[in-house]
């Protein structure tokens, strides 16, 4: 009995997190720079990799069940030194309407993004898995003031389920 409850809230956790992360960097231009920021980065708990690339960006693959927060890279990337940029992520969550607005719950973390997508046929899409838990390819760029609500822009919906 214990251990289906267990297996049944440990699956629940698998549904609601950030599966895979790409962070443009600023200024990592030397070998020694992606060292240092490949060392950094792969102490983070929840990494299954980390791959530095030249073309100044980190991808970062997370194992499943992670509880990690988009946040939490972008400030391990300023705590090795470096400036992080836009992050194109492939999430899980809910869209929802919340006084008109569109919002982005990645359930795992209890943690509401703002929501919006460029093309018409997204927002159709999105309106119709309002509520439901889905996987989306998105891009956020990192928000001028750390007290506002980050923002993802839906580039689609990867897995409607």
């Amino acid at each position: 009995m214990r251990l289906a409850l267990l297996l049944l809230l440990t699956a629940a956790g698998l549904f609601a997190e950030f599966l895979e992360i790409r962070i443009d960097v600023r200024n990592m231009d030397c070998v020694t720079c992606v060292q240092t920021m490949e060392t950094g980065l792969k102490k983070i708990r929840g990494v299954e990799k980390v791959t530095v690339g030249p073309q100044s960006s980190v991808e970062f693959i997370l194992v499943p069940g992670n509880k990690l927060t988009l946040e939490r890279f972008r400030d391990a990337i300023k705590g090795v030194g470096f400036t992080p940029g836009a992050a194109q992520v492939i999430v899980r969550g809910k869209p929802a309407t919340t006084e008109g607005q569109w919002k982005f719950e990645v359930e795992g973390l209890a943690k509401m993004y703002n929501l919006s997508a460029p093309h018409n046929d997204t927002i159709k899409a999105l309106a119709a898995l309002n509520g439901k838990l889905i996987t989306v390819k998105a891009v956020s760029a990192p928000p001028p003031d750390p007290r506002t609500m980050p923002s993802l822009d839906v580039d689609s919906v990867v897995d409607p389920k």
